[in-house]
Formats: C-alpha cells, structure tokens, sequence
C-alpha cells in the first residue's frame, strides 16, 4: 500500500470535510489515514537506509 503524497494530502482535505457532518467516521477515516501514512513514512525511511550511502 503505497500512495504518493498527493494521496496523502488529498485523503486528509476528505477527512477535513467529513469532520464537518459526521465525526464518528471523520475519525475513523483519521486512523486509517495516520496508519497508512506510518507505514508509507517506514516504507520510504527502511528503503532509503538500504541504499548505499554515496558519503563512504
């Protein structure tokens, strides 16, 4: 699962908006949107620390 960070961006304006009518699913949508965005964040962070580093 790996969204670019427009995704991200525009998942959260979604979730902006349905907190507006309904925060019971604004909130739900939040956590999903925080766990996706944790594991995209470690996904990057786990493939930039196995690349070689060009400073040796």
């Amino acid at each position: 699962m790996h969204f670019s960070w427009e995704k991200h961006l525009e998942l959260s304006r979604n979730v902006a908006v349905a907190s507006d009518k309904n925060q019971g699913i604004a909130l739900a949508l939040m956590g999903v949107a925080l766990t996706m965005l944790a594991t995209d964040l470690l996904a990057h962070e786990l493939k930039a620390s196995a690349l070689p580093s060009s400073r040796a």
